[in-house]
C-alpha cells in the first residue's frame, strides 16, 4: 500500500514502500565499494575480500550518475552524492596508500 512520504519541498507525495528510489539506488552503489574496499562484510562471502580496484569502478560509477543527474536531484539526493563520494574517495585513498593517516 503506498505511504505519503515529504519531498524536498516538504510536499505529501505517494510511493511504494517497497520501491527503490534514486537514493536506495545510490547507497546500493556505495555499500559495494565499501565491501570492495573491505570496510563492509560481503553477505555472500566468506569475510572480507578486498577488490580497490573495483571499488574505484563503483566510485567512477557515481561519480558519472552525479555528472549525468547534475540539476535533477531533490537538495537531499545532491547532499548525499556529495558526502558519499567525498567519503569513498577517501576511503579509497587511503586504502591505496595514497593518503597517510594522522600521525600519532
Amino acid at each position: 500500500m503506498p505511504e505519503k512520504s515529504k519531498g524536498a519541498e516538504g510536499v505529501g507525495e505517494e510511493r511504494d514502500a517497497g520501491a527503490t528510489d534514486f537514493s536506495h539506488f545510490v547507497l546500493m552503489l556505495a555499500s559495494t565499494a565499501l565491501i570492495h574496499l573491505g570496510e563492509m562484510t560481503d553477505p555472500t562471502a566468506r569475510g572480507i575480500e578486498r577488490d580497490p580496484e573495483q571499488a574505484r569502478r563503483t566510485i567512477d560509477i557515481l561519480t558519472m550518475l552525479r555528472a549525468k543527474t547534475q540539476g535533477n536531484l531533490t537538495p537531499y539526493e545532491t547532499v548525499l552524492m556529495d558526502r558519499l563520494l567525498h567519503d569513498l574517495r577517501m576511503r579509497y585513498l587511503k586504502a591505496a596508500g595514497l593518503l597517510k593517516g594522522p600521525s600519532a
